[in-house]
């Protein structure tokens, strides 16, 4: 396993949301589910229709601005009405987790509090009349769709979750309760059942596993407080019970960057946390319950806190499959990932067919994985190759992906280095002793050959600042030691295609410590492996750049090998 740079590190304390201004969403489930539905049911819970809905208050209309389908549902001239449906024959199970698309509109008279809304279901042939939660807008980006999630509680899934003719009638009550003048707001895509053959639940990176059943699902949630800076023992009344999931299923672990009032301070009660300035991270355990009577945004997509209740964490996945690399792509579901999913995969075989091309070698069959900061940010910094095809990668966070200029861009030049070290791991039995500052070099100088790494990435800057052209004795960091090697070679215009041919392919098997470069044996490794990986050319000057001590020359440090 292999580490880089974390972009949740970096950006750790910057939060904010960002979405597109419309949004036309994709969903892997949604559509299998409106399709085992009835024609009047999926056009209902759709909302291409106004068949069957009413509204206590306010005027109901169909509105091309939509985030699936032809409509959407357009609720104007409100302050608080209840949005009913007539009933529908339903006979599907509902979902863990319902969800429903909402539109915040942008005419907004009151800036400090843009409403709620919430979400219920009756179904009286099964005993069912439910309040499924409540929604706070406050908060949320305006002009664009945000998919809420509301938690079905188990009693509930057993009641619908039987069979039988005929199908039993549902019927569903939305609650908005907004600011008088605000508005219009947009519903959309009201996703409730489980139908049709059972889906395979995502694939999630090693570090994470579903949490609804095994042991996992058993394990007591931690329990954190949050307190004023006036009295940090406080015992808050309010609490949340915070449950990250993807696609509406528990996971074990999460990274929570969280927004707090100026001087609050988080503490761990009980359970097993990570509890740090603003965040916590949890790693086996089907959530954490979080007590405070401050108000607070959770994750980087300023979540809202359902109090004395559970607040879903959601993420959604989507797939894509090749014959040489299947990938899982996670995104919040607030925040507009645009084509980065399809983007990143044809990117990734792109940059595995350069590095394969150049290296003359190939490995396994990979299984990539690209994440925000709160699922990578569970496993350090996130980026890893395991060696078996395998690699995770954390794309970070809304203020990251800003400053890199979209996901892709701060993605790839990570994917690429990773699969570097898949292909590194051909040959790893040539090179005894400490290997890691060597290979962290190689990676970098690999996925910066392919033109996925910026050069910036690569040098002459180091990650505590010391300058590559000053000598690469007196650095400290994995990366830097392996990176000032490889910028030495740039400079001396021996980097190229052939060069790297020829590092994947060594001569000789040898026996150093890559990671203690002031030891004549280090430095004559180097020069023989890089003056044959050259085709003979002249690396003495190179060395000598590096300030690394060696026997003088190729024959002579070949000499003192034993080669």
């Amino acid at each position: 396993m292999r580490t880089l740079v974390a972009p949740a590190a970096v950006w750790l304390s910057v939060l904010m949301s960002a979405c597109s201004a419309e949004e036309t969403a994709s969903c892997d489930d949604c559509g299998e589910a409106a399709a085992a539905l009835s024609a009047e049911a999926a056009s209902a819970l759709g909302f291409e229709t106004l068949s069957g809905w009413t509204a206590s208050a306010g005027s109901l209309s169909l509105s091309a601005t939509r985030s699936e389908g032809e409509r959407a549902l357009s609720v104007a001239n409100v302050g608080y009405t209840v949005i009913q449906r007539a009933p529908l024959a339903i006979g599907d199970p509902i979902k863990s987790a319902v969800s429903l698309d909402v539109r915040v509109p942008e005419q907004q008279p009151n800036p400090w509090w843009a409403g709620e809304i919430s979400l219920a279901i009756q179904v009286p042939s099964r005993g069912v009349s439910q309040t499924l939660g409540t929604r706070s807008l406050t908060g949320l980006a305006q002009g664009t769709f945000h998919r809420l999630t509301f938690a079905v509680p188990p009693a509930v899934q057993q009641a619908l979750s039987a069979s039988g003719a005929p199908a039993p009638l549902w019927s569903f009550s939305i609650t908005l309760n907004v600011p008088s003048g605000s508005g219009p707001h947009l519903l959309d895509r009201l996703d409730v059942v489980d139908a049709g053959p059972p889906v395979a639940a995502a694939p999630l990176p090693p570090w994470l596993e579903y949490c609804d059943t095994g042991p996992c699902a058993t394990v007591a949630p931690p329990v954190v407080y949050l307190c004023p800076e006036s009295n940090p023992l406080c015992t808050p009344v309010r609490k949340t019970t915070v449950v990250p999931n993807v696609d509406g299923r528990p996971i074990s672990g999460v990274f929570l960057p969280m927004t707090l009032p100026e001087g609050a301070s988080l503490r761990l009660v009980s359970g097993s946390a990570t509890v740090n300035y603003n965040t916590v991270t949890t790693s086996y355990s089907p959530g954490f319950v979080l007590h405070s009577d401050l108000d607070v945004l959770l994750s980087y997509y300023d979540v809202a806190p359902v109090w004395n209740g559970t607040t879903p964490l959601t993420f959604e996945s989507s797939r894509q499959s090749s014959g040489i690399m299947d990938s899982v792509f996670y995104r919040h579901p607030s925040y507009d990932t645009g084509t980065a999913a399809a983007d990143l995969h044809a990117q990734g075989l792109d940059a595995v067919s350069i590095e394969r091309s150049m290296t003359g070698l190939t490995s396994e069959k990979l299984d990539a994985f690209f994440m925000p900061s709160e699922l990578g940010g569970v496993m350090g910094e996130g980026n890893w190759s395991y060696g078996d095809g395998t690699i995770t990668i954390n794309y970070g966070n809304p203020p990251f992906i800003a400053h890199k200029g979209g996901i892709p861009n701060a993605a790839m030049p990570r994917f690429a280095h990773e699969n570097a070290h898949e292909l590194y791991d051909e040959i790893s039995a040539s090179i005894s002793g400490d290997d890691s500052c060597l290979n962290e070099g190689i990676a970098d100088a690999l996925a910066f050959l392919t033109g996925y790494l910026p050069v910036e990435d690569f040098g002459p800057l180091g990650l505590t600042g010391i300058d590559f052209d000053t000598g690469c004795t007196e650095l400290t960091r994995t990366h830097d030691i392996g990176n000032c090697y490889f910028w030495h070679v740039k400079n001396a215009g021996l980097l190229t295609e052939s060069f790297m041919h020829g590092i994947f392919h060594p001569q000789h098997p040898y026996d150093f410590n890559s990671c203690t470069q002031n030891v004549e044996q280090t430095g004559n490794s180097i020069l023989v492996y890089f003056t044959e990986a050259a085709g003979g050319a002249d690396m003495v000057p190179v060395l000598d750049a590096m300030e690394i001590p060696h026997a003088g020359s190729y024959q002579a440090a070949r000499l003192a090998l034993g080669l």
